[in-house]
């Protein structure tokens, strides 16, 4: 009766351990903000995927330089949304690679980015699409480095692991 009761209890107290937020086999999504030459805190990233009840998912770059927004999937690809919000009195340009990835498809009737809008009334640096994600279980990185120079801030950005924009 005695190993009987104990496993009942042991089984019952397994039942209540926490659950793993992400399981081995998911996708993780990234947006990651790199602020070079300077800190700014009302400086953000965000992503959301077009999955009906997924939440945006956001950071701050805070006085650290940067951040990284994450969140994991299962049942990759994904058509993710990104978007990076500045103070709309900041002074920047964006380089012609980041504004080549951010309107690629803008002018093929693409899957638009589910966040877009999302900074509210401050400057936003918006992909026209939303990117979708490799069939694989990899990071999948958006990235935004933000250099500043002679009183210029430069925004570049990146990918990795996306197929492209999502027609």
């Amino acid at each position: 009766m005695r190993i009987c009761s104990a496993l009942i209890v042991a089984c019952a107290v397994a039942s209540w351990a926490p659950v793993s937020p992400a399981a081995a086999d998911d996708q993780t999504i990234q947006a990651v903000l790199t602020l070079n030459g300077f800190n700014n805190s009302n400086i953000s990233t965000a992503f959301k995927t077009t999955d009906v009840f997924d939440a945006v998912h956001s950071c701050s770059a805070g006085s650290t330089g940067g951040c990284t927004a994450s969140n994991s999937y299962g049942s990759p690809p994904k058509n993710v949304g990104n978007i990076l919000c500045l103070p709309s009195n900041l002074i920047y340009t964006v380089t012609s690679g980041c504004q080549a990835i951010l309107t690629a498809g803008s002018t093929q009737n693409c899957k638009g980015n589910p966040i877009q809008g999302w900074c509210g009334s401050n400057a936003n640096v918006t992909a026209s699409c939303a990117w979708r994600t490799n069939n694989n279980k990899n990071t999948t990185p958006w990235n935004w480095t933000l250099n500043f120079a002679n009183g210029i801030i430069t925004v570049d950005c990146s990918n990795s692991n996306y197929q492209g924009y999502t027609p």
